[in-house]
């Protein structure tokens, strides 16, 4: 018998806030428990379901312990796309748990690292950036709505959707650095091309100027303590919306999932993307040695620091430069994995897991 559900005289019921309430009682309370009772789940493992949520809409739900992100939650978000891709007008990627996301499962890295199979890391990385590109260029609109913490690979998962409907208390961040590493599936491109698309068309920016902005938030792991400073953070753009009432973030990612499906959504076209080169690696590393010599950032702290800074940069090309998505994602892939196999990293990664906080080394 399922404690959270229960049925008389024909009516179905399910707990929420203390007590019994009717299904359908208030349609903007989408509850996932009861929805996997009473409709079909299309599929599902360990890390993840897929499930109808009604009127053409399809649910991703992470319940992998701490909704963190493995190789089952990868194949699932694969799996989601392919059957909405086919049958739904778009997807929801969204949850009930305590928070949407806390980033990808470091347990699971750090053995994998200290026995030293680094192939296999890769693999997962690589397998994380493709499913990251499979939502940005999907068919049909993906909206994903995080709530609590969405940090490190759950602010990834966020951050190449169509939109995002966040709740108005999401604290969301790159918070990568704090364990050694940097972003390791797209998060620090797609943050960067955030910050390029909310630069108004009829300004001339500086790109070495959003190329800082982009580095010293996920340098110093900034994360918003609301989803307003995440807007304000460069996380959330126009096309991305809050909720106030978090009892109705599903409902209403799910009206934005409908919204853009019938204002005719179409996946964005793949374009090079502009990036500052050697000149603009040398000034953002200059400003994480100032940090360095002012006692600010330990000597890992600036080793990390140089590793996100080439990748911002697009590595060794002329300021000005247009280069692929794609090529991106390997500056990224090679600089993770070359960090998660530093002694000083794995030193962090081991004190996250056993004290929930991060390692000054």
């Amino acid at each position: 018998m399922n404690l959270f559900i229960k049925k008389e005289n024909g009516n179905v019921y399910y707990y929420h806030k203390g007590d019994y309430k009717q299904q359908g009682f208030n349609a903007k309370d989408i509850n996932l428990r009861l929805l996997k009772e009473t409709k079909e789940v299309l599929a599902k493992n360990a890390g993840a379901s897929v499930i109808d949520l009604g009127d053409g809409v399809a649910g991703l739900e992470f319940h992998s312990q701490s909704n963190a992100i493995g190789m089952d939650v990868i194949q699932m978000i694969n799996k989601a796309v392919d059957i909405v891709d086919e049958d739904f007008e778009g997807l929801v990627i969204g949850n009930q748990g305590n928070n949407f996301c806390v980033g990808a499962n470091l347990g699971m890295m750090l053995m994998e690292a200290q026995d030293q199979n680094f192939f296999e890391i890769e693999l997962v990385v690589k397998q994380f950036q493709q499913a990251m590109m499979r939502i940005k260029y999907s068919d049909k609109p993906v909206v994903a709505a995080p709530f609590g913490m969405a940090l490190g690979g759950g602010a990834e998962v966020c951050l190449p959707a169509a939109a995002i409907q966040a709740s108005s208390e999401t604290y969301m961040g790159l918070v990568e650095p704090g364990v050694g590493l940097i972003p390791g599936g797209g998060g620090n491109k797609e943050l960067y091309l955030k910050h390029l698309n909310n630069m108004p068309e009829s300004v001339d920016f500086d790109l070495q100027k959003v190329s800082n902005s982009v580095f010293q938030k996920i340098a110093t792991a900034k994360t918003s303590t609301s989803a307003e400073e995440a807007r304000q953070n460069g996380f959330l753009d126009q096309m991305d919306a809050i909720s106030f009432n978090q009892d109705h973030l599903l409902h209403d990612a799910k009206q934005k999932v409908l919204g853009l499906a019938r204002a005719g959504y179409q996946a964005p076209k793949r374009k090079p993307v502009p990036v500052t080169g050697e000149s603009g690696f040398a000034t953002m590393l200059l400003g994480a040695k100032e940090m360095h010599y002012g006692g600010f950032a330990s000597d890992h702290d600036l080793k990390i620091a140089e590793k996100l800074a080439f990748v911002l940069a697009g590595g060794r090309v002329k300021e000005g430069s247009k280069v692929d998505e794609q090529y991106l994602l390997d500056l990224e892939r090679e600089a993770f994995l070359s960090l998660i196999g530093e002694a000083k990293t794995q030193q962090r990664m081991q004190h996250m897991l056993l004290k929930g906080k991060p390692l000054r080394n």
